[in-house]
């Protein structure tokens, strides 16, 4: 592999001891308290071209653990802003009623133990705990809270969380009318057809309309779990992966048009080192061997192995293509470089934007850092999923303090700017790959959260459409839904609706066109 690329990082701006900044740090990452609509919200207003559909985030929100727990133990929560066809928008957000949330609003207080601390002995009381007496053993001893993102397919809208089955949720529009939004179903399995559980991160294909997705299994072969789901939402293919020869994390994953990469990264699972050194079984080991694999889309069974750089871990994709002109499968994601080996949910280290060129024939591997922006929560115009896509868009790391009221983790990061990235190795302009083409600032006191491309109805350009994300100012006591022109961040926000409920920190959320029908039930 060759060598990461130099120069200058920067990274979030360390205020740990200034008081003010961290009150707001802590109030971002403070859960909302509760549910609220749906209601009409009849002072927003939109841009012209903003087409009609849904956006809905997902994002830890403990009901009952607020300062005992990790931030991602808490219950599910998703934030729903629908544009309706008349111009009308709604909002309501619901907790995620997956069957540990149910259990803990019955009993009407805290009934699981969180199991995201660094010390073995406490992680195994805690699921010894929530196997003997909530019946947990078919979660591996966690409370099932399906937090971290959702995704709409074939008619459903699917909560997910990578360490469980997803939640199927129900929206009811009828009459131009936001009427409900609800859980429908936990533990949704494709009709009997998932084996395992189902990342958080599946990638759909815009032109064929499927679905790629994988899971994970630690403690047991096979550790991973390639799945295929046809446009019409059937699971037509799913294979393990046999040749993984340890139990590691992956959160993500890419696709290109017909290939998909799954990634063996040295988040490593050790039942030894959780009893021996008082561990969190899962560690990142610094020198441990890095893969990349490439599996053939359309019912592969084996998958090609890429060793790549060691020392880095990767929590997000931005996306990957076939390169026509050189046989290359490109993939672009954020890469991070812990310093040390250890336990990586606690400490703050920051991603940079990565590529990496993989030759099938050769199995040779060219990779590079991109730049030097510290950044997260990437996306792109969706209609270049598994297509080479021009532009990337990304929050950048601003201000990190101490979380007082959490036990876990003992930081948080905020985010007060966007950043457009040229991702195009042959931009026309002379702009460099990895530049920031375009950037927004926001004023002091509001924080952003992860950015959704929407492209704007009849768009041609790659970046005609607009960035949306949800933002919360503690200054103010208010959190917003906005707005951006894609093409032109520094305009600032082309609309900023005010919401009637807080929205804390989460991660991630997605936009769905809405479909021509008067009724939807989805």
């Amino acid at each position: 592999a060759a060598a990461v690329g130099g120069g200058r990082r920067t990274r979030a701006r360390d205020v740990r001891g200034n008081e003010e900044l961290e009150r707001h740090i802590e109030y971002v990452f403070d859960p909302t308290r509760g549910e609220t609509g749906p209601v009409t919200l009849p002072e927003a207003r939109v841009p012209v071209g903003f087409p009609a559909g849904s956006y809905l985030r997902n994002g830890p929100n403990t009901k009952y653990g607020v300062g005992s727990d990790h931030f991602f133990d808490g219950d599910g929560m998703i934030h729903l802003v629908s544009f309706l066809p008349s111009g009308k928008v709604s909002y309501c957000n619901r907790w995620v009623q997956s069957t540990g949330y149910k259990k803990e609003k019955e009993a009407g207080q805290k009934l699981f133990k969180g199991i995201l601390v660094n010390n073995g002995v406490e992680m195994l009381k805690g699921i010894a705990h929530n196997i003997i007496f909530h019946g947990a053993l078919g979660t591996n001893g966690t409370k099932e809270t399906t937090n971290t993102a959702v995704v709409s397919h074939a008619g459903k809208i699917l909560a997910l969380m990578e360490a469980q089955k997803p939640v199927r949720m129900e929206l009811v529009v009828k009459d131009d009318q936001l009427q409900r939004f609800e859980t429908a179903e936990a533990g949704y399995d494709f009709d009997g057809m998932l084996e395992g559980n189902m990342t958080a991160h599946p990638k759909k294909d815009p032109v064929t309309g499927e679905m790629l997705l994988f899971s994970y299994d630690m403690t047991s072969q096979p550790h991973m779990r390639y799945t295929e789901v046809s446009a019409d939402g059937q699971i037509k293919h799913s294979v393990g992966i046999r040749d993984m020869k340890r139990g590691s994390m992956a959160h993500d994953m890419a696709i290109t048009s017909d290939h998909t990469i799954l990634f063996d990264l040295p988040l490593e699972f050790s039942f030894s080192d959780m009893i021996t050194r008082n561990e969190f079984p899962v560690q990142f080991k610094k020198d441990a061997q890095a893969r990349l694999g490439l599996i053939k889309r359309g019912g592969g069974t084996e998958v090609q192995w890429f060793d790549i750089a060691r020392g880095g871990n990767v929590f997000h994709t931005v996306n990957a293509y076939n390169d026509e002109g050189t046989g290359e499968i490109v993939l672009h994601a954020l890469r991070s470089e812990p310093e040390r080996s250890g336990y990586v949910f606690n400490e703050y280290s920051p991603s940079y934007l990565h590529e990496w060129r993989l030759n099938p024939n050769t199995n040779g591997v060219q990779e590079k850092r991109l730049g030097n922006l510290g950044s997260e929560f990437p996306c792109i115009n969706p209609m270049r999923q598994g297509r080479k896509a021009k532009f990337a868009y990304m929050v950048v790391d601003t201000l990190l303090g101490n979380l007082k009221t959490w036990a876990y983790p003992d930081v948080g990061v905020t985010y007060q700017t966007f950043a457009k990235v040229l991702l195009d190795d042959n931009d026309e302009e002379g702009r460099r790959q990895g530049e920031v083409v375009s950037r927004f600032d926001a004023e002091e006191g509001l924080y952003l959260f992860e950015p959704t491309f929407v492209p704007s109805e009849g768009s041609s350009a790659e970046d005609d459409g607009f960035l949306v994300c949800t933002a919360t100012n503690p200054v103010v006591d208010k959190s917003f839904f906005l707005i951006f022109d894609a093409q032109n961040l520094e305009k600032g926000p082309l609309s900023s609706i005010e919401l009637p409920e807080k929205v804390c920190s989460g991660l991630h959320g997605k936009s769905r066109k809405r479909t021509s029908k008067a009724h939807q039930r989805l």
